[in-house]
């Protein structure tokens, strides 16, 4: 209802009901309609300014009240603004302000509101405007409740009414503009939202687009999928969703949009997890994106909002991660297979199969042949790997077609080779479009090394674009390195067993042969024993007046096939050798030794070994040798094997040598040297030869008429059985024992004839009897050299194998226990090396025989070699508790023994053992693991301090696995250039430098720099100290002939350290010949520093050798001289220029008297013998006035210098020398 005005009486029309003013009524009242419909479309109309608007509600008003004036007043926070204002004043003008708690009329409309009313008012004087009379006003409300948005005024004369139809307008006007402001408002406020949502996606900082669902073409995206992607916006708009992925990568494309697809008609579609897209910037480089996709509207169509994380990186590190664990998992496979193979082909095939995460890997052999090939012999993968890699022709040769590949280059440099994406290499332009059919991309080449030389290769392909890391190329460079180390052992031991087995195969069957096919036999046997590529037996012809000696081939083998045998020339060959020596080994460069040799040139030979065939007698008979296309690396195990030979073939050549001279002696019979018996039937001799005189001692008087069955032998059956064989048969041929006249047993060879009258009537027995007992105790020797040790007589490793065999199934079967016992004696090379190897055999042998007082008689003591003996103890305890205690009893009981003196001849010597145990029971096992726990075991006791026990335990395998890391490591070094020099200055008396040592330091990158004391040894063991002394010497060489420059530097010399096997090996004086004349260093100035060890090793070729190098003009120096064998008897033979003092003398020799007088004692001999001495280690004054004092001029240690990189060393001798050119104050 209206709120009344101040007089508080509501007005009305005074017209009355009906007449004309009835009419004038409707009227007005259809024009108040109208104009309201008009405004109201006005109002709706959100487009047009609000102050317009307001301006044409305030006429309206009052053209539908009859009001003077209207005014429409806003609410902004705590005030009545004034937007509009129409009519007479006085007006309130447009802006004008007015709090709301000093408008009555708006409280009363707030109160108003609050009651649930419509409200009029005329407001009090300090209402918005001044309200003078003659006027009045009204006011209405805009909006409603909390909504009160502001009010409409209008003002009417005083004593003017409005009825309540004008005040139903001016509601309903209120209302329409009280809706008007609450849909502006509500507008403006999604106007806002849009364009914050518009900002948000336009500025999100990843890539955001909206595609349609129908078409899946991009509708909107923003500023970073611009960026990411490389397209133009415009570019992108229109674009189907599936030309984000590579052309090549489609198929994916389809497959995850489809996928999308079915998710959207499925239930809560499409799901909200994010899915990994692989897609394609504009200029084709991979992008990998994990999306989000929502649903949306967008202009009235349903799309996707799809939100896009570059995770390109991330994927990257994943899959180098998955990479560097798969290679893991390929290494652990392989050493698995390493542990498991038990051949060379078993190893290969167990490798290939391990090949995870690459399409196909194959194994191939570097093979010596005129074309150099790469064969496969593994392969896995693919199933076309086989058909591909018959199809493949490699070389490692440069020259050939097939050599210039990855795989020649990686078999000729022995590195690692990586072809990071074939379709873009030359290399395999003929094999593109096979290997795209395969699916292969990128390929790797792993070389497989021995200490020698590449001798083949691992080769990898993978199904995409390889980028390896370095952790990743370690781990398979490791795999192969591993591989390789697993090969040459299995080939080790597949000779050794090849050796074994043809060792056995000759004691037991050979033997019985002779003549022609024996030879045939012993060459073929004795080539594939060896792996020698030629053997042939020979006998010696006599020499001709005036002419060369000759030799015919008994037998001659070459490649497997034996040749037709004859005559040719000793002379120029090496075999003329033989003539006067016992053996002959020349390890390599045998064809340019003997260019003469016609055998030598036909089969391209490298090594040569020969063991002269003598007559018991000791006259040389004959020549057995074998001849290698490849340099030789063991020789002694070829020599010592071919002397087996060697004895058997020279039995048979003397054999067959004395059966001739008996023939062509012979009056009675061919073999008269035999014994020729004739018996009659009764067994009465009838004829007795000189041969049998001296085979039985007996004269012919003396058994004429006598039985020979009580005469000749002890066991009558034996000859029984045979007379009776050759009384049916006619010949009897066979071995029988006999006896002579003092009584001993004979071994004879006996050819028995039944000889008949003319009437064909059986009358006597003719015997030829050869006494047999040489050859037959030589075959019982290969027999016994075969299994046995030929010093201790203990069963040696092919028995021990045997033995270890039965008793590990043995346990099984009866689920007993068992320990195997592996003992190194400690410190025996020391015994060798000043005792002599005479006082070492003895020590062996009376170690073997304390090892048989240990253990019981079903028990094995063996002897694998050197120091190393094996007990095997069965019949244990099968529970393990026990088992170890019982163990442990009889490794302790062998510690007491072995650890008591030993009473050597001449010698009282100490001597403890190491022992390693491994145990067994019936659980599974092998020999090889059960040796090889042994043997882990006993080098864990050596660490521990030696003279104790150990058992093996697992962990062990840890310290093996770092040892062969370390190996892998030190064979790459020195490619890598890891080494480095560092020199120690060497000072004389009064105060200057006269030369330097050069000392070996290795800087790895990963482990730092590692000890000498780690890896020298270890350089030592697998023979890469040939390679890294030869770096070592022209490296100091060169550093010497740099300061030949400087006439200050000039005269000092270089000490360069040789290890024995570098000085033992057959071409280090030509090596140190080449370095100099390489380098132009002064030999005068270059000072090779040897150990005492090494000299006294092989005294006549040691001297050989240094007189060698002495005659180039170079130097020596005996290192740690007094800490081994020191002899004035070799001291004055060898061409030593200076003697050594070790540091372990200098250190104490100020607290130490003992150590002061082997000091005075070693400056004293080389005084003697004018020598030069220098003393290690000094690192005090005292130490040095001390030496100076006792005669010592030279000194080298911590005192003066560390070991210095050579920038610090030269900055040092110039220091040196500017001090020594100023003159004192």
């Amino acid at each position: 209802m209206p709120i009344s005005d101040s007089t508080g009486t509501p007005s009305a029309h005074p017209a009355e009901a009906g007449g004309p003013a009835a009419a004038v009524q409707a009227h007005d009242e259809a024009a108040a309609h109208a104009l309201l419909l008009q405004l109201q479309q006005l109002i709706t109309d959100l487009q047009l300014p609000l102050e317009h608007v307001l301006a044409q509600a305030a006429q309206a008003a009052c053209a539908i009240t009859g009001a003077v004036g209207a005014m429409i007043a806003l609410r902004e926070n705590d005030a009545l603004a004034v937007r509009a204002s129409v009519g007479a004043p006085p007006l309130p003008a447009i802006g004008t302000r007015v709090p709301l708690d000093a408008c009555a009329s708006w409280q009363g409309m707030e109160q108003a509101a609050r009651a649930g009313l419509q409200a009029a008012t005329g407001a009090p004087a300090q209402d918005v405007g001044s309200a003078q009379p003659p006027h009045r006003r009204v006011s209405m409300p805009l909006g409603s409740g909390a909504l009160l948005a502001g009010l409409l005024q209008v003002r009417v004369p005083q004593g003017a009414a409005l009825d309540a139809q004008h005040l139903l307008h001016l509601r309903i006007l209120a209302e329409s503009l009280g809706a008007m402001l609450q849909l502006r408002r509500v507008d403006a406020q999604l106007r806002a939202s849009e364009q914050q949502y518009r900002t948000l996606f336009a500025e999100h900082p990843q890539p955001m687009w909206v595609c349609d669902r129908d078409s899946l073409r991009l509708l909107a995206v923003n500023h970073a999928m611009v960026r990411h992607y490389g397209h133009a916006e415009q570019e992108l708009l229109g674009m189907e969703l599936r030309a984000l992925w590579s052309a090549e990568n489609q198929d994916a494309a389809t497959c995850a949009l489809d996928m999308l697809r079915r998710e959207a008609h499925a239930p809560g579609s499409p799901a909200s997890a994010p899915r990994l897209w692989r897609h394609a910037r504009k200029d084709g480089a991979a992008l990998d994106v994990e999306v989000v996709v929502g649903d949306t509207d967008f202009g009235g169509r349903p799309a996707w909002q799809m939100l896009a994380s570059d995770v390109t990186e991330r994927c990257r590190i994943e899959d180098e991660l998955a990479r560097v664990n798969r290679a893991k998992r390929m290494r652990g496979a392989c050493s698995e297979t390493l542990v498991r193979a038990t051949s060379e082909s078993d190893l290969l095939h167990g490798v290939a199969v391990e090949i995870g995460g690459y399409r196909m890997g194959w194994v191939g052999m570097a093979r010596d042949d005129a074309h150099r090939r790469i064969e496969p012999v593994a392969h896995a993968g693919v199933a076309q790997a086989h058909d591909y890699t018959e199809h493949l022709h490699l070389s490692w040769s440069v020259q050939e077609p097939g050599g210039n590949g990855p795989a020649g280059v990686c078999v000729r440099s022995g590195r690692t080779v990586i072809v990071h994406d074939v379709h873009h290499s030359p290399a395999f332009s003929h094999l593109a479009d096979r290997m795209a059919q395969l699916g292969f991309h990128a390929v790797v080449c792993l070389p497989l090394r021995n200490a020698e030389r590449t001798f083949g290769l691992l080769y990898l392909y993978a199904p995409e674009v390889l980028h390896l890391g370095v952790q990743e190329t370690q781990l398979l460079e490791a795999m192969a390195a591993d591989l390789a180390f697993g090969i040459e052992n299995l080939r080790a031991r597949a000779e050794q067993q090849r050796l074994q087995a043809t060792l056995v195969k000759v004691a037991t069957a050979v033997s019985a042969g002779v003549g022609a096919a024996f030879f045939d036999h012993l060459a073929q046997h004795m080539a594939e024993a060896l792996g020698a590529q030629v053997a042939c037996v020979g006998r010696f012809l006599p020499a001709a007046p005036g002419q060369a000696r000759r030799a015919v081939a008994l037998s001659h083998v070459v490649d497997g096939v034996t040749q037709p045998n004859a005559e040719y020339v000793l002379e120029g060959t090496p075999s003329e050798r033989l003539l006067t020596q016992r053996s002959l080994v020349i390890r390599d460069r045998a064809r340019e030794r003997f260019p003469r040799a016609p055998v030598l040139a036909r089969t391209g030979a490298r090594s040569y070994v020969g063991q002269q065939l003598t007559a018991s007698d000791g006259t040389p008979i004959g020549m057995i040798f074998v001849v290698f296309r490849q340099a030789l690396e063991r020789s002694r195990f070829v020599s010592n094997t071919l002397q087996i030979f060697a004895a058997r073939a020279a039995a048979e050549l003397q054999r067959q040598t004395d059966d001739q001279r008996i023939r062509q002696q012979a009056s009675l019979l061919d073999k008269a040297r035999d014994a020729i018996i004739v018996r009659d039937l009764e067994h009465r001799i009838t004829f007795w030869n000189e041969g049998a005189e001296r085979m039985y001692g007996w004269s012919r008087e003396e058994v004429l008429g006598r039985s020979i069955a009580t005469l000749l032998y002890q066991n009558p059956e034996d000859f029984l059985r045979a007379t009776q064989h050759v009384m049916q048969h006619g010949v009897w041929s066979g071995e029988i024992l006999q006896c002579d006249r003092a009584g001993r047993t004979l071994e004879a060879e006996g050819r028995w004839t039944l000889v008949r009258n003319d009437r064909g009537e059986p009358e006597s027995v003719l015997a030829i009897n050869a006494d047999i007992g040489t050859r037959k105790h030589q075959e019982r020797e290969i027999q016994r050299l075969a299994f046995f040790d030929p010093l201790t007589h203990l069963p040696n490793r092919v028995q021990l194998l045997d033995r270890v065999d039965q008793a590990l199934a043995k346990a099984q079967r009866l689920e007993q226990g068992g320990a195997l016992l592996f003992i190194d004696l400690d410190n025996f090379k020391t015994l060798n090396d000043t005792l002599g190897h005479d006082q070492g055999d003895e020590l062996l042998q009376i170690v073997a025989q304390r090892l048989n007082t240990c253990v019981r008689s079903a028990d094995t003591v063996a002897r694998l070699g050197g120091d190393e003996f094996v007990v095997l103890v069965e019949q244990l305890s099968a529970h393990s508790d026990t088992l170890a205690e019982q163990a442990g009893a009889v490794g302790e009981k062998i510690l007491a023994v072995l650890s008591a003196p030993y009473a050597l001849t001449g010698y009282q010597y100490r001597s403890t053992p190491s022992i390693g145990i491994a145990l067994f029971n019936h659980a599974p096992t092998t020999v090889g693991e059960l040796l090889k726990q042994a043997d882990l075991a006993m080098y864990q006791a050596k660490t521990a301090g030696r003279n104790t026990l150990r058992f093996f335990n697992p962990s062990m395998q840890h310290a093996v696995a770092e040892r062969a890391s370390l190996e892998a490591d030190l064979r790459n070094a020195l490619a890598q250039k890891e080494f480095l020099l560092h020199y120690q200055p060497q000072i004389n008396a009064r105060g200057a430098i006269v030369g330097v040592e050069a000392l070996l330091r290795w800087a790895h990158p990963r482990r730092g720099m590692v000890s000498p004391g780690r890896f020298i040894p270890l350089a030592e063991e697998t023979g890469l100290v040939l390679p890294l002394g030869h770096w070592v010497l022209h490296t100091a060489c060169s550093v010497l002939a740099d300061w030949q420059r400087v006439p200050a530097l000039a005269p000092l010399t270089m000490a360069v350290n040789v290890s024995s096997r570098q000085f033992r090996d057959a071409g280090f004086v030509d090596d140190v010949a080449g370095v100099l004349a390489a380098t132009g260093a002064p030999a005068a100035q270059l000072k090779l520093e040897l150990t005492e060890s090494l000299l006294v090793e092989d005294l006549a070729a040691t001297i050989a050798t240094m007189a060698a190098l002495r005659a180039l003009g170079v130097g020596f120096s005996l290192d740690d001289f007094g800490t081994g064998y020191s002899s004035l008897a070799y001291l004055k033979r060898m061409p030593l220029g200076q003697l050594k003092i070790d540091q372990s003398f200098v250190r104490d020799l100020l607290t130490d008297p003992n150590d002061a007088a082997i000091v005075r004692t070693i400056i004293g001999l080389a005084a003697s013998l004018g020598l030069e001495v220098i003393a290690e280690g000094v690192e005090t004054s005292a130490q040095r006035d001390w030496l100076a004092h006792a005669g010592c001029a030279v000194y080298q240690g911590y005192f003066f210098s560390r070991p210095l990189p050579l920038d610090l060393l030269e900055q040092l001798l110039h220091d040196h020398i500017a001090a020594a050119r100023t003159p004192p104050l």
